[in-house]
């Protein structure tokens, strides 16, 4: 079996193969990626479902770039090379749930029950890949291996029996599946809050704006400690809003979204700060490139200048 280490750094390796590759087109398509916004994801996932589809098949020995560089390679049960279908297949149960992780949700999404089959995929999936990839130390199969019955071995090993996993493992797996996808039920009652609805309310206001993308707004508290004033807390509400054009240090959309918080989540008036972060980039899965500003706001003074 291919030891930990080796197959980490093979990812690692491949990984940074398909970031120069995603930064070098990121400079010529700029714009592009920044209108495509959360959709952007897809092209990555679709250049490296490909790279890897190809690459572990027996098109190439079953040998990415990383792997031919630490003689590893993916084999069957048999110690045979894998077909192309098969190989896309196996990349798919690694891709898709850290694909899901990064993309922007919908509120409508969270809020229904399609929230239930995708906390299965990204919280099962992400914890079952690094439950298997840290614990099962005899056969090194992680979810994509055991879903289509591949594994990683050193490239000059091409005959000998390969073992079976330990069952317990399949079944913390399973726990792991049924645990994500109860989360929503316990999450639930915060959806339903009014606190909640609330910012959901702003969010969708701020969306409305023509210079806005996408935005997200939360509500927290931060404690500062000093020798000389002891501890202070700061409460505050944020807003991170995506723009269409890099206008990040543009005060007055800054000040217009806070205004727009004000007049949208009344709560707002209690807390300490209104935050708004303009942000303008771009997010394609394999490179990503983001300038933000902070334009920060006393909510009562604020309110006073309207």
């Amino acid at each position: 079996m291919c030891g930990f280490w080796r197959r980490i750094g093979a990812l690692i390796i491949d990984t940074l193969v398909l970031g120069v590759l995603g930064y070098v087109v990121g400079l010529f398509l700029e714009d592009t990626f920044v209108q495509l916004g959360g959709w952007g994801r897809l092209i990555g996932f679709a250049v490296s479902i490909t790279y890897f589809g190809v690459m572990n098949s027996s098109l190439s020995n079953c040998q990415t770039i990383g792997k031919k560089i630490l003689n590893i390679k993916v084999v069957d049960s048999t110690n045979s090379t894998i077909s192309l279908p098969k190989s896309f297949l196996r990349y798919s149960f690694l891709a898709v749930p850290f694909s899901l992780n990064g993309a922007q949700i919908t509120n409508e999404a969270l809020l229904s029950y399609l929230m239930y089959p995708l906390s299965f995929i990204i919280f099962g999936g992400l914890l079952s890949i690094s439950y298997l990839y840290i614990f099962n130390r005899v056969t090194r199969q992680s979810l994509h291996d055991l879903a289509v019955g591949t594994y990683v071995v050193n490239a000059e090993v091409s005959s000998g029996e390969l073992p079976s996993v330990w069952k317990p493992h399949l079944a913390v797996v399973a726990g792991l599946f049924i645990t994500a996808t109860l989360i929503p039920v316990f999450t639930s009652d915060l959806t339903q809050s009014e606190p909640f609805k609330g910012l959901i309310a702003t969010q969708k206001a701020i969306n409305s704006n023509d210079s806005v993308k996408y935005a997200g707004v939360t509500e927290g508290s931060t404690t500062f400690t000093s020798s000389d004033s002891g501890s202070k807390t700061t409460t505050y509400v944020n807003t991170q809003a995506f723009l269409y054009k890099n206008n990040v240090d543009d005060s007055d959309t800054a000040k217009q979204l806070a205004q727009t918080i004000i007049k949208t989540y009344p709560e707002s008036l209690n807390k300490d700060l209104i935050q708004v972060t303009l942000t303008y980039g771009y997010d394609i899965g394999i490179a990503s490139k983001w300038n933000s500003y902070n334009h920060q706001f006393n909510p009562q003074e604020l309110k006073g200048s309207e």
